[in-house]
């Protein structure tokens, strides 16, 4: 696990399915990042690949903390 608690993440499609999906909210908090930072964490994290996960029924949908 990263510093920042970033296992996973995924780049989103913009379904409304995936509103409010904490992966990609990861994907969102990597590219806050500097480079040197984002590249080191993104290298350990998995990408999760947004059409299998919608086509699954959203198995690796993860209800995102509210802000």
């Amino acid at each position: 696990m990263s510093d920042t608690g970033i296992t996973h993440y995924c780049l989103g499609n913009g379904e409304l399915k995936c509103d409010g999906c904490k992966q990609e909210k990861n994907w969102q908090m990597l590219n806050q990042m500097p480079d040197a930072l984002r590249i080191t964490l993104q290298a350990q994290a998995q990408r999760i690949d947004d059409t299998n996960c919608i086509l699954l029924g959203r198995p690796w949908y993860k209800i995102g903390e509210k802000t």
